[in-house]
């Protein structure tokens, strides 16, 4: 059992409150590089909807802001949560004296959280007749869950007031989770934004535009949103009020920053003002007049101006701008619709021609000139500091070989037959590839990469743009050909990334709807396995299966560099990618001297 005690590592209760914290004249100039889709944690898996939604709701756990590895640190609970049953039996107890922010659904008033909440929560992220992509989370694995969700397919509506075993609020304020299967990454699910607790009376009350009406327990709310184009938070009212210190046992701890917040209740600004600027250089130029407060993604094109041989330059020194550049714990990858009758399926042919622009794609130059060596080369699915992540691994797909793909496509029927340069499908039609992506950024020198990577293998490759929100949608429908995604980890466990290739998941979990029995059998098998040389042995496999398939192309891990301004403190990137708003601070007398100069 887990010491109680630890309640008080990352958010003790403040007689003071939050609003005393919080300076109403402090406004956080931030920025998304791309748009947001809606702010229903359940409902959306893209970055930018979650940025928002890590602010204003609460999940049952959470990560040390500056413990490097991540460390998980209880949040709406009480306490990490007591394990029993081999790991198949989890108890948490719900912190009593948080609320949700007053609502007209509950009357104008406050209204506590409860462990029914998150029972209710949970449940939505597998609720078929919903729109979640979560439901890899839970499906399959908490006793009696399946059963609903089987249910709900053939009536039409899921039954959240059914009771199951496997999820039931004990009492008030105590939660237990039963699993089929022991499985001890559970708690890191459980701090994943998607799992945090929604008021249910709320959800009903706003129907289908509950995304645009947030009611959470958390730091800020929701005050202003204009589409696509700014989103305006407010510090929460409500709020208990929090302060840091690191965790027992944390690592690689920023004793600067920890000094920085060291006694602060938080959160410290009244504002967090985020305007939507897809183009990089409109983000540079605005952190350079000091319209941004924070740039939490400098462009690669930028890199070679601030900080020249990864070293921050002389006149950002003298400006006091604070530099951090670290791999993420990410990937970028290119994606093919298993289920498109051109690029998809299992047959010899098609497995041909994905591995084919495999090895048409110079990846290290697409690193090193259009990347500006922002990011490191991948070599499977998992990403750099997470569970399972081997350094070693090779990917037999990763060599650069235009030589080697035109052999491979002349064996396998993909020929010129008509002379005007391009090749035919081996039954003579046409070989149309579309490239799906998102409008908006400087994605152009990376669009002009693939085309004439594939032009070199005689693939003629048409470019489809559309906005970000509807490039997401359009992939989880699998409305598409090819197309490029990106994925950070919901938690630092191999199973966040391999579950994007599980066949039970393929539709919105699994864009690409890849199925492999033997590649689900491993995961099966890792989902309930903890961290060991056996489990990783399997992770291998598993990576493997996906380079000989080929449903994926992977790209690269991301280094991200951010720069803050001299008058921001308690800044730190996380490797959640989330941006934690609550530990900012601003110091208005050291922006004052900045502007005079």
């Amino acid at each position: 059992m887990f010491n109680p005690l630890r309640c008080l590592v990352l958010a003790a209760l403040l007689a003071s409150g939050a609003a005393a914290a919080a300076d109403p004249a402090k406004v956080l100039h931030a920025y998304f590089e791309a748009p947001e889709t809606g702010f229903d944690p359940a409902a959306y898996s893209d970055r930018y909807s979650l940025d928002v939604t890590s602010n204003i709701y609460e999940t049952l756990l959470g990560y040390d802001y500056l413990a490097r590895p991540q460390k998980l640190v209880p949040l709406a609970a009480e306490a990490l949560p007591q394990i029993d049953e081999n790991g198949k039996r989890f108890t948490f107890r719900i912190r009593q004296g948080i609320y949700f922010t007053p609502d007209a659904a509950f009357g104008g008033k406050p209204r506590e959280l409860t462990a029914q909440d998150f029972v209710y929560s949970l449940q939505r992220l597998v609720d078929p007749t919903g729109k979640a992509p979560w439901d890899f989370m839970l499906k399959g694995k908490v006793i009696g869950l399946d059963e609903k969700i089987d249910a709900a397919k053939k009536s039409g509506k899921f039954n959240y007031d059914q009771p199951i075993d496997g999820l039931r609020a004990i009492d008030r304020y105590t939660l237990q989770i039963r699993l089929k299967k022991t499985d001890y990454n559970l708690p890191n699910i459980l701090a994943a934004p998607a799992t945090a607790a929604v008021a249910r009376e709320v959800v009903q009350q706003y129907g289908a535009d509950f995304d645009a009406h947030p009611v959470g327990t958390g730091p800020y709310v929701l005050k202003e949103w204009k589409r696509a184009t700014r989103i305006v938070l407010q510090a929460n009212p409500q709020f208990r009020g929090a302060s840091y210190s690191p965790a027992p046992g944390a690592q690689g701890v920023d004793a600067e920053v920890a000094r920085q917040l060291a006694g602060k209740s938080l959160p410290r600004i009244g504002t967090i003002d985020i305007r939507i600027i897809e183009s990089a250089q409109g983000s540079f130029l605005a952190f350079e007049s000091g319209e941004l407060d924070v740039l939490q993604g400098l462009g690669a094109e930028f890199t070679r101006i601030v900080a020249p041989g990864g070293k921050l330059g002389a006149a950002y020194v003298k400006r006091g701008v604070r530099y951090f550049r670290e791999p993420e714990a990410d990937l970028t990858y290119l994606q093919f619709n298993m289920d498109n009758p051109v690029l998809g399926g299992y047959a010899p042919e098609k497995i041909a021609l994905r591995r084919a622009i495999a090895m048409s794609l110079n990846q290290a130059k697409a690193i090193a000139v259009i990347g500006n060596n922002q990011a490191l080369a991948a070599q499977s699915p998992i990403a750099p500091g997470i569970t399972g992540y081997d350094s070693g691994f090779k990917n037999v797909l990763g060599s650069y070989s235009p030589a080697r793909a035109n052999a491979l496509l002349d064996r396998f029927g993909y020929r010129d037959r008509d002379g005007d340069g391009w090749r035919q499908l081996p039954d003579g039609k046409p070989l149309a590839i579309t490239y799906t992506t998102q409008t908006g950024g400087d994605r152009r020198d990376y669009e002009e990469f693939l085309v004439k990577s594939l032009k070199a293998i005689g693939i003629k490759l048409d470019i489809r743009k559309m906005p970000f929100s509807e490039l997401v949608k359009t992939r989880q429908s699998g409305q598409y050909q090819f197309a490029g995604a990106a994925w950070g980890a919901d938690y630092p466990d191999a199973e966040n990334f391999m579950q994007l290739l599980y066949g039970p998941n393929a539709g919105p979990g699994n864009e690409s709807r890849f199925r492999s029995k033997e590649f689900d059998r491993l995961y099966e098998d890792i989902a309930t396995s903890p961290d060991s040389p056996a489990r990783n042995a399997k992770l291998r496999q598993m990576s493997r299966i996906v380079a000989a398939y080929a449903p994926w192309i992977v790209n690269s891990h991301r280094i991200r560099t951010s720069l803050a301004q001299p008058w921001i403190s308690g800044y730190k990137p996380h490797p959640d990618n989330m941006p934690h708003y609550l530990y900012l601070d601003i110091d208005p007398a050291i922006k004052a001297a900045a502007a005079r100069h």
